[in-house]
C-alpha cells in the first residue's frame, strides 16, 4: 500500500525527527515523543487528503498552501507539498488528495 513520503528542509531538521537523543534536547521528551508519533501518522496514510481528515480541526492550510500539524500542545510542524506529481486547482490552490509527498519546512512553538 503506498504511503506518505517526508522530506526535510534541512539535514538538521531531519536529524531532529529521528535521533530520540536530539529531539529531546531539542523539545523536551514529552514533544519529542509527539514528534515522532506524527511523522509515523504522516506515513501511514497514502495521500495528505486522508492525513487532514484524520486529524480534522487540528490541521491547518494556510493561504500559503502550507499545512500545520500540532507536535503536543507546544510545537506545530510546517510541511509543504513537494515534487512535480500533485496537482493544483482552478485557483492554483494544492488539491491535497493528490499530494503523497511532504517536506517538513519548520518545527515552531506555540499555536497558530
Amino acid at each position: 500500500m503506498p504511503h506518505l513520503i517526508v522530506s526535510f528542509e534541512t539535514v538538521a531538521l531531519q536529524q531532529a525527527c529521528y535521533v530520540l537523543e536530539l529531539a529531546e534536547e531539542q523539545f523536551g521528551a514529552v514533544h519529542a515523543q509527539a514528534l515522532i508519533a506524527l511523522l509515523a501518522d504522516i506515513e501511514a496514510f497514502a495521500t495528505t487528503a486522508e492525513l487532514i481528515d484524520f486529524l480534522g480541526e487540528d490541521a491547518a492550510v494556510a493561504l500559503d498552501d502550507s499545512l500545520s500539524l500540532p507536535i503536543g500542545s507546544d510545537y506545530r510542524a510546517t510541511l509543504v507539498a513537494t515534487g512535480t506529481r500533485y496537482h493544483k486547482d482552478a485557483g492554483s490552490r494544492v488539491v491535497w488528495s493528490s499530494v503523497t509527498r511532504l517536506k517538513l519546512v519548520e518545527i515552531t512553538t506555540g499555536c497558530q
